[in-house]
C-alpha cells in the first residue's frame, strides 16, 4: 500500500511541483491541499493519477487535523505574501503541532534562514520561515522534520525583474551589483522533495539547501541574450535604493533580501542538489526551454 503524503499549497508553483513529483510513479498517494478545491488549478490536479484534492486552511486547525489523518508525511509551504505579517509563523507552528498530534512520520518544510542577525534589519519572509524551521527541528524527538531551503526561482527573473525599455529591449532590474545569486527551476524542487521523502534516514532532521545554478547579473544577461535575438536584455545593476522606489507591496522585504544576497553569506549546495536530483537544470538549460517568457 502506498504511503499517503499531504501537500499544502498544492495549487502554487512550489506545491504543485511536489504534487506532480510524488504522484508520478505511484509510490505515494497524494492529498493535494488547497483552500479552494473548485479552482481550475485544483481541478487540473484532481485529474492526475494518485492524487485527490482536499480543502483545508492553515488558519483552521480543525481542517488541518482532518486532512492529516492517515498521512505518512506532509509537505508544507507557507505564504508570507498572503498577509505580510507573522501569521505565517503561527500557521507553521500550529501545523507542526497538528502533525505530531496526528502521528505523522515526516514533515518536509519549505524553510529559509534567519536574515535579521546578518544584516541587522528584518527580512520577514525569511525570518518567519526560519522560526518555523527552528520549531520543527526542536521537535525531532517527536517527528522527523526536514527543511528544504530553496533559492530564487528561475521563473522570477522574467516575472518580476524584466522591464521593457523600448521595442525588443528589456532591462533586468536585479539589485545584485557584481555578486552572485542562487537560482533554481521551481519544477525541480518537487523532485528534490521526493528524494527527501524517499530517504528519511539520510535527509531527515536536517536542513537541505538546494539550487540549480549560481550566477552574476551579467552572466544571466549573457545566457538570455544567447537565445532571444533580436530581443536584447541588459543587466541594469539596479541599486537597492532605486529598487525600493518601485513601491510595490512588500518591496522593503525584497530589498532586504537582496541586501542579504549581497553579503555573500547565503549558502546553497549545488552538489547536494544533484545528489537529490541528478538532472537538475542549469539556468541556461531552463531558458532554452522557456523562451516565451522572455519575448
Amino acid at each position: 500500500m502506498s504511503k499517503i503524503i499531504s501537500v499544502f499549497g498544492a495549487t502554487g508553483s512550489q506545491g504543485g511541483s511536489v504534487v506532480k513529483a510524488l504522484a508520478k510513479n505511484g509510490m505515494y498517494s497524494v492529498k493535494a491541499i488547497t483552500r479552494n478545491p473548485k479552482s481550475d488549478k485544483a481541478q487540473t490536479l484532481s485529474k492526475l493519477n494518485n492524487v485527490t484534492v482536499h480543502q483545508a486552511d492553515l488558519d483552521d486547525p480543525a481542517s488541518i487535523d482532518k486532512v492529516l489523518e492517515g498521512c505518512y508525511g506532509s509537505f508544507l509551504v507557507t505564504d508570507f505574501a498572503a498577509h505580510f505579517d507573522n501569521r505565517e509563523t503561527k500557521q507553521g507552528i500550529s501545523f507542526v503541532d497538528s502533525a505530531i498530534k496526528n502521528k505523522l512520520s515526516h514533515i518536509v518544510f519549505s524553510g529559509l534562514e534567519h536574515v535579521e542577525p546578518i544584516i541587522n534589519k528584518p527580512c520577514l519572509h525569511f525570518d518567519y520561515k526560519a522560526k518555523i524551521e527552528d520549531y520543527g527541528l526542536s521537535h525531532k524527538d517527536k517527528i522527523t522534520f526536514t527543511s528544504i531551503r530553496l533559492p530564487m526561482y528561475n521563473q522570477m527573473i522574467p516575472l518580476m525583474f524584466k522591464h521593457k525599455l523600448e521595442d525588443n529591449q528589456f532591462s533586468l532590474t536585479l539589485p545584485m551589483g557584481d555578486n552572485e545569486v542562487f537560482l533554481m527551476n521551481v519544477e525541480d524542487a518537487g523532485k528534490c522533495v521526493k528524494s527527501i521523502f524517499d530517504n528519511p534516514d539520510k535527509y531527515g532532521n536536517s536542513i537541505i539547501p538546494v539550487a540549480g545554478d549560481k550566477l552574476k547579473g551579467k552572466e544571466i544577461e549573457k545566457i538570455i541574450n544567447k537565445y532571444v535575438a533580436p530581443v536584447k536584455f541588459l543587466y541594469a545593476n539596479t541599486s537597492l535604493e532605486k529598487f525600493r522606489s518601485f513601491g510595490f507591496p512588500g518591496v522593503e522585504d525584497i530589498v532586504n533580501m537582496f541586501e542579504y544576497y549581497q553579503t555573500g553569506k547565503m549558502h546553497r549546495d549545488l552538489n547536494l542538489t544533484k545528489e537529490l536530483y541528478k538532472d537538475v537544470e542549469s539556468f541556461d538549460q531552463w531558458v532554452a526551454k522557456n523562451l516565451h517568457l522572455f519575448k
